[in-house]
Order: C-alpha cells, then structure tokens, then sequence
C-alpha cells in the first residue's frame, strides 16, 4: 500500500518521465482577483491557457495546494475535503486527447494496478475521439459513459471571467467503491458507489459572445487526480479518512476528546472527520498568509475555525483549545512537502491559539446574552426569537447562528430565520454601499485579456539604470487601447523598455518623465503592472502621444533613492528581529515609499521597550557596518532555497527568482529595487510598532532624511514644551515629573472632597447580617471613583457588607465591597454586583473582596436593591 508522499512522487516522476517540467505548487492564495483560494492546478497557469504568458515549459507537472469550500456542508462523509491535493499534467500547445489518456491509463493499470474492473469513464456526449482513445487503450465500451455539458464540458469561465473564451470537454475516471456488490448494470449511474479519482480537460475551443464555438490556434491539457481519493483506492479503504493523510490527526483528536473515532456515520464520527479536516485546512490557510477576520478569505477561515471548535465542543467533549494542540501534528505530516509550514510553525500556532481563544470568549460571552434574552417574558411566552435579534448576536458578538438556533430548541425556542436572512442581506448591502471605492488607475484598469500578447510584457532595466530610450507600443484610455491621446486626457503608456519600477512587493510605483522626441515632457504620475506588462499613467498637458513614438523615460531619482533607503532597511529590520524576537517571526506584508517602511512580521505579543530599543540598535549597526548588497539575477528557485532565501507571505515566484543578499545579515527573494551599501540607509528609527492582526505586528521606521526631519520636528517640540514651562530644554524631564506630582496631589484632594460632600448626602439603611453589618445605601450623581471611596470609608467604619449604589438619571452604578469576615462565610461582591446590574439592564463583576458594575435602568434600582438581603441568605446557605 503507497503512501501519500509515495504517491505523490510516483506521479511528479511518471510525468517526468514523460519529459514534463516538475513545477512547484502555487500559494493556496492565487493571484487572481476573481478567485478567493487556489481551488485547481490549473489557476496558477491561467495566464498560458489565455496566451498572455509564456510557459517555462510546453509541459508541466504539479502536485498543487487547493482550498475549496462550495461542499462545505457536505465535509465529514467519505470523500468530500475543503483542503486537498490536486496532481496535474499541463500541457500547452503540445500533446492532446490520445497522449493524456493513454498516460492516465498507464499511471492507473501499469504504475498503480488497479484492477479494469474497477475503473469506469465518462465522456462528452460528442466527444467521439476521447471515446475512441479509450477503447483504444482497453477500457470495455460498457464502461464508457457519455454525459453532456453540466458532468463532462469545462465552461470558459474555469479559466476567463465571462461565459466567453477557451473551453471544452473532459472525461472522468472513476473507481468502483463497492466490488462486493453485484456489478452495475449497462448504462445505469449510482454516484454513491463510483468515486471520481481524476479529470481530464481538452481545451480546444473558443466560445464567442454569440455562444458559437471556433477551435484555438493551439489545443491544451490540464488534469487533476486527487491524491487523497486516489489514497484511498490504494488503502483498499472507503473513506478519504482511513488514509496516512488523517490518521495521524484523528488519533490526536481521540487523545484530546477521551473519545474512540469508530468510522461510522454516527454524529460523534462525523464530527471527527469534520475536525480533522479543518485543522488541515487552517493550517495550510495560516501558512500562506491569511489571518482570520470578516471579510474575504479571512472570513472562510474564521469559519472554518469555529466550525471545528463549535463541533469539538458541542460532540467531542473538548474543553480546552485543542486546534493549536492538533496543527502540530499536520506540520509534521506535510511539512517536508511544503516548508513553510515548519518555517512559520510560531505564526501558524500563535494564530491558532489566539482565535480559537477569542472565540471560546465569544461563546462565554454569547451565551449569557443569550440565555438573557430567552429567558425574557416576550420570547418565553411566544416561544420565538426574532432573527433580527439573532443577526444582532452575531454581529455584535461574532455569536454564530447555528449556536443561538441550537441553545434556543434547547428551550423550546425556534429562531425566525427568514428575519435573520434579512438582516443579513441589509448589512450586505451597507457594506457594499460604504466601500465602493474608484479605481486608483482610470477606471477598471486590470481588465487586459483583449490586449495582444505583444504588450504584455516591459523590458525592465531600473535594476541598473534610472533612464532609458523607448517606444510606446501601446496606449490605454480607460480600459480600451487607442493608437493616440491628446491634451487634457488621461493615459496609460505601455513601453517596450522603462527604467521605472512598477508597483508590487510593497513598493510602491516610480514617478519620472517621458520626454517625447521632438514632444512635450510628460510627468509619469504612477506606474503599476498587470501580468508583466508596465503601465505608466500620464496626463497629457500638451500635444499628443502616438503608437509608435520614440521618447526617453527618466526615474524620479531623488525620489528612487529614498524607496532604495526603505526598502533595504525592511530587510535589515527583518534580520534584526529575528536576532532580538526570535526565529518565527516572518515578514507578513510590507509597504516601501520615500516617507516611510511599515513592515509587517509574525509575532503574538507586543514588543517591550527594550526589545525595540535593541532591534533599533542592531538595525543602525547593520547601516554603519556599510556592507555591500549582493543582488543575483535569475537564480533557480531549489537553489535560491537551498541557500536559505526567505520568501514573502502569499508572493508569487516562478522556477527562478531574483536573491537579495546582505552579508552575514540577511539573504531574501525580492523584486524590488535597493541600496548597492547598507551605509547609503544614512539612519533608521521606529516610529510604531502595534497589533494589526491576531498574531501579526506592524512597525513603522523611517530612515535617512526621514530620521533628521523626525530629530528637527521634536527638537521643535521640546522647545515650545520648555518654553510653556518654563525650563531649559535640558530640565524638560525634572519639569514634567513635577507638574505630574502637582496633578497627583490636586486630584487626591479633589476626590477627597467628593467623598466628603457625598457622604453627607447618603441615604442609607444598616441592618444586622448573621453577625455582620450590612449597609445598603443610594446616592445621586455620583462617579464611580467616588462610590468606591465611599465604599471604602463605609468599611473602615466597621461595616462587613457594603452595597453602594448611584442613581445617574437613567443609568446606574453600583460598589460593592466586603469585609475579610465576609468573605469568610461565602459572600462574593463579584456575584452580587453581577445579578444587581442584570437586574437593572446592565452587567459587569469582579473579585471577591471588590466589584463595580452598570446598570441601563434606574427605574429598577430600588426593585435590585430590595433583593440584596434574599441573594446574600442564598450565597450564605450555598
């Protein structure tokens, strides 16, 4: 029986073989707008079917990360994962139909061995020549299915963004997972019984607008076979789940639930399968860059965490965070495979860890707002929640649906959906509304499948020179190429060659001229890149710019070289906290101007004082050693790892990048542009460092000018500071540590005051309590410091229990605090402030000695206090 890693080099090596280029998997992150997650091998290769790139080779091979969540609903049966990986054979212009399936027939008869008799087919309806090639091979006509465009035909919008472009049929192959059973019959179909294992896609039409189809200059090829299904085939097993790839992960969530997982299709058992394939999924999420949060791929995998812990909790007994206790058993698992799960294993777990601890309080917190809400008169007598009170749970709370729907059948409750449907549908359209932002480049400038393939792709030569001659050979007026532009519009220049860096890695784009021969100069406002093509955004102030005109185009280098400045240092602060903090932290984002750096690192709490003192250190220690950058151009990506370059959170590279080296410092795959010497940086200093993500720090620096314009802005500062005191400069600190005690000693007396006059007006009733001195007692408009000072004096006084309220017009605050002999027979001022402010509309608690609270309601004071001495008998008698 193969393993998983077996098979999956038995696969990369057959295509090998068959003279493909092996190619690494693409970040479950993609590279396309359109797609939240990487869901197929071919996503990172979409720019070679649409013929805009060129592809290193005309075959490829991949084993490929996919995330896919449109079966969400379906996970914990046998076969369906949101995480799973995807083996593929690409070819591009270069073998078709006849290759790709005899080669799967190989892979499947001669290289695995599975039995014919287990294996079924289908194919397009029309498809004759697929059929052909399988019967060609040896698989009975019996066993060949035809079935039309919804099974078997991939639509043009897999690969392009409309119901126009390249697509074409596939066929499928299936294995028979019930053998014991009587065979099928001719022509019949039982989805329950055949798994699919692998699809092949011929690519070789072109869909017009009009629905018509006209065959592609070049044909293509893109499969995918699932390793965990195919796994499974292998394992003679009937579940995804009883392969190598979770059974190391179920019995780690057996340990931790005290549990025995018996395959079965029990609650319990799902359960399991559903745990264990989401701490696949986050795991793999986390490493790639995403961070749990409302929106966006964030959102799925927030989703993804708490559907786990909410199953873990609620089937399998779990008590304590156990994802963070099961993603080091996925590491181990894949991390061989794909390395950057061991390299950012801190970040992976910090994440883990502080999202499922959020959420454990989201439950809390939710379900004492909750029970609340149930146990009110209205919803108990009509046995109803309204959704929009629901909706309200989970937008203030992040309290789930499913939650609140399940503790209120507890009860006998049912939860009105349709109202919470639409509650959710109007923050929708409220969210859609608050951030329709316009397009930072004229309009929707990302849209150029219509352009020729001539144009996309600039010469870059700003590596080593900062001008260049050029020609435009293209020109964008909005999204539509036109052959010129004239004065008082707007443009998008595309050269052949530009010296300008276009935005990306978190630098930002260059600014500069274009100076036309004979022509106007032109300012270059902004350059951006779109699958490899530079678009220099101008306005044309005088003449025209024409196709084909030659010009000269020159770098703002003034402003070049401060992006050099910040750019170089992220790499200096990155080497520097991994020195100081640790070696997790790995750069999760960047953005390089000519103000600033904000860098972004993996980290789970914040820095101390010192440990940014030092990293400022150590950071100006790398500038003043002055050493000379070494930058290698196309170095091959095994090799470039090999030499232990660090690669960016989500960033795309290809089978060769480019090595940004400090000696002895640091050593990174980065594209963008840097100093040739660390002592060009001049000076570095933090301005920032804060939380922006669980698990992930920002800070912010400045360097060179930056640093002596931050030293003359405050030595501005404290002058007009010394001036208002009175001082010297050099006396500011003596100055401010004496107007600080003044402060300290005016509000002591000013509190002091309060307490006095608030005192005199108390109304307050002292009873007898099982041998201690009980004072309830009410004030008007009254702040909390001076409730407690209250509070605190009443004790000194020689009272056990004092119960303090302050009557604030419509809201309420309460004090409450207890004597050592109180606290002796079971009282708890936490406990007692808690039911007074529920009582009045509020919440709130504390320690046993001490607590304070608010209440919404002051109608209801009286009616709280007058059950104090019923809920201390009750404390007293527990």
């Amino acid at each position: 029986m193969l393993t998983t890693h077996e098979l999956r080099s038995k696969y990369i090596e057959f295509f090998v073989s068959k003279a493909h280029l092996h190619h690494a998997s693409d970040s479950l992150v993609p590279n396309d707008p359109s797609l939240l997650f990487t869901s197929a091998g071919m996503v990172q290769f979409k720019p070679y079917y649409m013929g805009t790139a060129i592809p290193p080779s005309r075959r490829l091979t991949t084993a490929q990360k996919c995330l896919r969540t449109t079966d969400i609903d379906e996970v914990g049966d046998n076969s369906h994962l949101t995480f799973f990986e995807m083996m593929g054979n690409f070819a591009f212009g270069d073998y078709f139909k006849k290759e790709a399936i005899e080669w799967a027939w190989e892979f499947l008869t001669e290289v695995l061995q599975i039995s014919v008799s287990r294996l079924r087919v289908t194919v397009f309806t029309t498809d004759e020549e697929a059929y052909g090639h399988w019967v060609r091979v040896g698989m009975p006509e019996n066993k060949i299915f035809r079935f039309g465009e919804k099974s078997n035909y991939w639509p043009a919008n897999a690969i392009s963004d409309g119901p126009s472009g390249p697509c074409g049929p596939c066929t499928e192959i299936f294995f028979d997972t019930q053998p014991e059973l009587a065979p099928t019959p001719d022509g019949e179909w039982d989805d329950a019984r055949w798994m699919e294992i692998w699809n092949l896609v011929f690519t070789q039409f072109n869909r017009q607008d009009d629905g018509s189809m006209e065959p592609l200059p070049q044909c293509n090829i893109d499969t995918g076979m699932g390793l965990e299904r195919t796994a499974t085939v292998l394992a003679g097993a009937s579940s995804v789940f009883d392969t190598d790839a979770f059974l190391p992960i179920i019995a780690q969530i057996e340990k931790y639930g005290h549990m025995t997982y018996t395959r079965s299709q029990s609650a319990v058992d799902i359960a399991v399968r559903l745990v264990a394939d989401h701490v696949r999924s986050t795991t793999l999420c986390i490493a790639d860059g995403v961070l749990p949060s409302n929106e966006g791929r964030g959102y799925v995998l927030r989703r993804l965490i708490r559907r786990a812990i909410l199953k873990g909790v609620k089937l399998l007994g779990f008590t304590e965070p156990v994802m963070v206790s099961l993603a080091p058993t996925v590491i181990e698992c894949l991390g061989d495979i794909y390395p950057e799960l061991n390299e950012r294993r801190t970040h992976i777990l910090g994440t883990m860890k502080a999202e499922e601890d959020r959420f454990r309080h989201t439950i809390d917190s939710g379900s004492d707002r909750l029970n609340d809400i149930l146990s009110s008169e209205d919803v108990v007598n009509s046995k109803k929640l309204d959704g929009a009170v629901a909706f309200s749970l989970y937008d203030t709370y992040g309290f789930p649906y499913e939650l609140t729907e399940e503790l209120a059948a507890d009860k006998g409750i049912s939860v009105d959906r349709e109202s919470y449907d639409q509650a959710m549908q109007q923050q929708k359209q409220r969210a859609r509304g608050a951030s329709a932002i316009a397009s930072a480049l004229f309009g929707n400038q990302t849209d150029l499948k219509h352009l020729p393939a001539l144009a996309r792709s600039t010469e870059f030569v700003g590596y080593t020179d900062e001008e260049a001659d050029a020609e435009i050979i293209m020109l964008l007026s909005g999204t539509e190429a036109v052959q010129q532009v004239g004065e008082g519009e707007r443009a998008a220049v595309i050269l052949n060659v530009t010296p300008l860096y276009a935005e990306s890695g978190g630098q930002v784009g260059d600014i500069g001229t274009l100076s036309v021969v004979n022509g106007a100069t032109l300012p270059v406002l902004d350059t951006k890149k779109v699958d490899g093509c530079h678009l220099h955004l101008v306005d044309v102030t005088s003449g025209e710019l024409h196709v084909g005109d030659k010009l000269h185009a020159v770098v703002d280098s003034r402003r070049r070289a401060a992006i050099k400045r910040n750019h170089t240092s992220t790499h200096l602060l990155q080497a520097a906290l991994r020195r100081v903090v640790g070696e997790h932290v790995h750069q999760a984002g960047s953005q390089v101007d000519e103000e600033r750096l904000r860098f972004d690192f993996t980290h789970t709490s914040a820095l101390t004082p010192a440990e940014i003192e030092q990293v400022e250190l150590l950071v100006n220690q790398y500038i003043l050693d002055g050493t000379s950058l070494n930058i290698v151009q196309d170095v091959p990506i095994a090799e470039a790892r090999a030499m232990g370059a660090m690669a960016l959170f989500g960033e795309k590279y290809g089978n060769s990048v480019r090595v940004v080296q400090v000696p002895g410092v640091s050593i990174e795959l980065c594209g963008g542009v840097h100093l040739n010497n660390t002592a060009q940086a001049g000076m570095f200093k933090i301005l920032s460092e804060a939380s922006v993500a669980a698990g992930i720090r920002r800070i912010e620096a400045v360097t060179g000018w930056g640093v002596y314009s931050l030293i003359t802005q405050q030595q501005q500062q404290a002058a007009e500071v010394a001036e208002a005191l009175r001082c010297q400069p050099n006396k500011l600190v003596e100055a401010a540590y004496k107007l600080n005690e003044t402060r300290k000693e005016l509000e002591t007396a000013v509190k002091e005051m309060k307490a006095q006059l608030a005192s005199q007006n108390v109304d307050k009733q002292i009873t007898e309590f099982h041998g201690l001195k009980l004072m309830v007692a009410t004030q008007q408009n009254v702040e909390a410091d001076t409730l407690s000072s209250l509070a605190d004096q009443a004790l000194a006084e020689g009272i056990d229990i004092v119960v303090l309220a302050s009557d604030n017009g419509e809201k309420v605050l309460f004090a409450i605090k207890l004597s050592d002999a109180a606290i002796k027979v079971k009282l708890h001022a936490g406990n007692i402030v808690r039911n007074l402010a529920k009582m009045t509309g509020g919440g709130g608690g504390g320690r046993a000695d001490f607590a304070q609270a608010g209440g919404k309601d002051a109608t209801k004071l009286p009616g709280a206090l007058a059950t104090v001495p019923t809920a201390l008998e009750a404390m007293y008698q527990a």
